[in-house]
Order: structure tokens, then sequence, then C-alpha cells
């Protein structure tokens, strides 16, 4: 009996071991086959994947012909019995659950019109200005817009903001650079890559030769085209300039009337708002500006301003840089510098005088108490894509060298 119960146990050590070996040596050879698939399937993706963006997210510039797409208006509207109603102002959850039949377009809050399609700043716009306006449309073609965006080293993340931020409205970006700048000659190649179809990056010797070379790359320019310019700081309103893209007999030129943020969106200057940019159709940059586009940075010109001192036609932030790189700025450029040395008795820009600026919100003066703005209780805080990202651009939504933040 004895010698029985160990023979079985000598036979289940056996098995057992017999088992380990089979195991292991099943192991390595799967990893060996499983390695080799890996390898040849990521050779293989990796080339494909590099001639996907040499073929597709190549940015234009010198010499290339840009043909600007052709997209209908009906897509940005749903049919619903007689009306049509804009999508994106429309209550369509609340229509759709109606009994009874619905004959006329339900806007959500902030949008007005028959059809829904006229954000609040273009409502007011039209309240405020002086003569009636009687637009026309929608058209059947959407005009495309043009953006003329200057660019250097302190331009890099109000540009990436801007082209995010309004890559559905814009239909190319034109980001040009001063040829004794190389900055963005550098980084083109990698920045932005995924709209790099709608980007015309240009290096200039003069850049007031920059709407030339564009009127010269462009194979369809049409008359009602729309040409758009504004600072560097400068964010325009999206959904304004989708409004004008959809009607026509608009007074020309339109200039924006932005919310002054400083340092920050958190930071608003007590003049609350900056008249700055400006755009108009092709058809008027020729006929009455002669092709002179840095006339639409007229403050004074005719025309019809969206936005006013409660709802604004976009957002100049003022400075929006780290303290280092306000201090950087001010070097480079002299002239804008409102730091009084004498008050502050220093001998240069000082990082922790322009970070004490910051955190107490005083302008960079020296005197201007800065006003406090509030994240979650104004519709106009930032532009969308900066507080859908806030984990990116949290610098700017929050005061970070604020001791006792509230926000």
């Amino acid at each position: 009996m004895r010698n029985t119960r160990f023979l079985c146990r000598r036979i289940s050590i056996w098995i057992i071991l017999v088992l380990q070996i089979v195991l292991i040596t099943s192991y390595f050879l799967l990893q060996n086959e499983s390695g080799h698939n890996l390898k040849s399937n990521i050779t293989f993706n990796t080339s494909l994947g590099e001639v996907a963006i040499r073929n597709k997210l190549t940015y234009h510039t010198f010499g290339n012909r840009i043909t600007l797409a052709s997209i209908e208006s009906s897509r940005l509207y749903v049919d619903l019995n007689t009306s049509l109603c804009y999508k994106h102002g429309s209550d369509l959850e609340v229509m759709g659950r109606s009994k009874n039949v619905v004959w006329k377009c339900k806007c959500l809050s902030g949008w007005h019109g028959n059809d829904c399609s006229q954000p609040e700043v273009i409502w007011r716009a039209l309240l405020a200005h002086r003569k009636s306006v009687q637009l026309k449309g929608p058209r059947k073609y959407l005009r495309r817009i043009i953006y003329l965006l200057e660019v250097d080293e302190f331009a890099e993340t109000s540009t990436e903001i801007r082209v995010n931020d309004l890559n559905s409205t814009v239909d190319l970006f034109v980001l040009y650079e001063n040829q004794r700048s190389n900055y963005f000659a550098r980084k083109i190649s990698k920045f932005l890559k995924e709209f790099h179809s709608k980007i015309l990056y240009l290096r200039l010797t003069d850049v007031k030769d920059v709407w030339k070379i564009v009127k010269s790359s462009l194979t369809n320019l049409q008359d009602d085209d729309i040409i758009l310019v504004s600072g560097p700081s400068d964010y325009p309103n999206g959904a304004a300039l989708q409004y004008i893209k959809l009607y026509d007999k608009w007074p020309q030129p339109f200039r924006f009337r932005l919310r002054w943020s400083v340092y920050g969106f958190f930071w608003q200057h007590p003049s609350k708002t900056a008249l700055k940019g400006g755009a108009c159709t092709i058809s008027y940059l020729y006929e009455t500006l002669q092709e002179n586009v840095t006339l639409l940075y007229n403050k004074t010109a005719d025309g019809m301003i969206l936005g006013d001192l409660n709802h604004f036609g976009g957002w100049f932030c003022e400075y929006c840089y780290d303290s280092l790189q306000i201090i950087k700025f001010l070097n480079a450029n002299p002239s804008l510098s409102m730091i009084s040395f004498n008050s502050a008795n220093l001998k240069k820009i000082d990082n922790e005088y322009v970070e004490d600026l910051i955190e107490n919100g005083i302008y960079l003066d020296g005197k201007t108490e800065l006003l406090r703005t509030r994240r979650y209780r104004e519709s106009y805080f930032a532009p969308i894509f900066v507080t859908n990202s806030s984990w990116k651009y949290d610098w700017l939504l929050i005061n970070l060298y604020s001791k006792m933040d509230y926000y």
C-alpha cells in the first residue's frame, strides 16, 4: 500500500514537470512568432503612415496653386416641414419631441432669427447699427474666409488656438512671417500638421506683399469671398464669422469689438473692450481699399461692428504669456513697454516684478487695476477651444501666480 502511494506521487510529479516544460516551450514559440508578425506589421504601417502624411498633411507655400472648396450651406440646416432651421442654433431635441406639427424653428438660448442662425453678437450688432440692414440669404454656397495671421515666436500659442478654434469656419489660414525671423520656418513642418491642407505659410521680405502672393496662389478666388485680418493676440468669434458666410448685403467692412483680457482670460482691462481687426469681401478690397489690406485695421471706417460691452466679437488677450516670455517680448519690443523703471526701482525688467503684477491684477503700467473675471459665470470668458482644452491651457484660464485662487 505504501509503495503504491509512493509510485502515484512520483507519477504525479512527472506529469506536472512535463506539463510545465510543454507550457514554457509553447510560450517561447508563441512569443517568437507573434514578435515576428508584430515587427512586420509595424514596419508596414509606419511606411504607409509616412506616405499618407507626405501626401495629405503638407502645408502650402510659395508657388503652390490652391483651390478653395465650394460648400453648400444646406449641410448646416435641417429641413423641417416648411422651415429651414440652422442646426447649431435650433433646439432640435425639443422640436423632435413635440406632439404637434412644428412649423417654426425653436431657437436655443442665445440664438435668434427665423432660422435660428443669428448668434447673440450678430443679433445685437444688427440692432445697434445706425441704418436698417436687409440681409439676403442663406446663400446656396458658403462664402470662403481667408484669414491672414502674422506670426513670430510670440504668436505660437495664439496661432495654435485660432487654427483649432476656427478650423470649421475659416477656409484658408495664411501664416506669414518676416524674413528676419525663422521661428515658424523651423516649426511649420510639424506644427498643426492635421490642418496643413488649410495652411499657406509664407516668409516675406516685406509683409506688405502678403496679399499679392496669396491672390496669385488661389485658383478660384471669388468677389464675395472674405478677407479677414487681426493682430497676433486677437481671437475672432467663430459663430459671428459663420453667419457672415451665410448671408449677403452686409455693411462693410466688418470690425470686431473684442473682450480685452490681460495676462490670461482671468483678468480684464477696465476699458473692457478693444476695437481691433477687420474683414471685408474681395470686391470691397479691390474697389474701395485698392487691395491695401492694412486699411482693414482702420478703426474709424464705416461698416458694422460685431460686439458690444457685454457680447463680444471675440477676445484680445494682451501679454498672455508666462512671466519670462513677457520679459522677452518687452525686450524685443521696447516701444511697447509701459513699465516705469523708476517707480519700480529696477535697473532692468525683473521676473519677480512681472509675476507680482500678474498675481495682483495690475497692468504693465504699474498702476491700472484689472478686473477679475469669473470662469463659470460668464458665457464669453474665453474661446470655446481654450475652455474645452483646459488641461493644456490652464495657465490662460487660471491665475497660477495667485496664492489664493477662487475660480
